[in-house]
């Protein structure tokens, strides 16, 4: 008894856990809708917008804040969306950052932010990953408490950074198909460089890495041909040796008739 007790306890306290955990998982303000390009050129301009909803879900009242990296900032632009479908624009000029009171006496259906600027420079060069800026963060603010509602991470590069990135990218399929250590070395030495920020190494790199991969294919395809040939031969021979086997057993049976 004592046991089926313990057991009927023991669920009712895991169905709890799960039904909180649930709740806690629901009720969040969370990005329903993004749209922003993968990447741009320095200096380029850059369009982000973000629609967010489930906005009063845990918390009726909170602060709004947009920060972002993109320069020559025309400003946020602050769509509110009601029930009704209506619709009311807040705009915040010129400007890396905003704040934003959310009330649940708006009572608001949707909120779509966007932001316009330019890709900012590049201030540390990564391969892999792409270096990249922040286009746009959202972030909800609760008393002392701060979460990132949603965060857009835009890949920017120079002319030369992105003709490095191309070469080094050709020489990586070639070297996929080789099999050299030669090339492999050079290839990461092209990424070492291009992480520096040093391209013309890098391309230097990177072509050699190609060509002591091709090289190397080629050099194996060769071998791979003599191998068939040899092959070939060794199975034209041993054809060769059957048929003279056979007609020398078929002259040794006639001299015995």
């Amino acid at each position: 008894m004592n046991s089926i007790l313990s057991s009927k306890r023991t669920a009712v306290v895991v169905a709890l856990v799960i039904a909180a955990a649930a709740v806690g998982t629901v009720a969040a303000v969370q990005p329903s809708d993004t749209a922003a390009p993968d990447e741009a050129g320095v200096g380029e301009e850059v369009t982000v917008e973000v629609t967010l909803s489930e906005l009063y879900e845990t918390d009726d009242d909170w602060t709004l804040r947009g920060t972002t990296q993109l320069e020559n900032v025309t400003g946020w632009d602050v769509v509110q969306t009601y029930p009704n479908g209506t619709t009311a624009e807040v705009s915040y000029e010129g400007d890396s950052e905003f704040e934003r009171q959310i009330s649940s006496s708006d009572n608001f259906e949707s909120i779509t932010v966007s932001i316009t600027g330019d890709a900012p420079a590049v201030e540390s060069f990564s391969y892999q990953p792409p270096q990249s800026f922040a286009a746009a963060e959202l972030t909800k603010i609760v008393g002392d408490s701060e979460s990132v509602i949603e965060a857009v991470e835009v890949h920017h590069y120079t002319n030369e950074s992105e003709n490095a990135r191309q070469i080094i990218q050709d020489a990586e399929t070639a070297v996929s198909d080789a099999d050299s250590a030669d090339a492999e070395s050079d290839l990461q030495n092209a990424i070492d460089w291009y992480n520096e920020g040093e391209f013309d190494r890098a391309i230097s790199n990177a072509e050699d890495a190609e060509q002591t991969a091709n090289e190397a294919t080629q050099s194996q395809d060769t071998m791979q041909l003599l191998l068939y040939g040899v092959g070939a031969l060794v199975v034209l021979a041993l054809i060769g040796g059957g048929v003279y086997y056979y007609r020398n057993q078929q002259d040794d049976y006639d001299k015995l008739r």
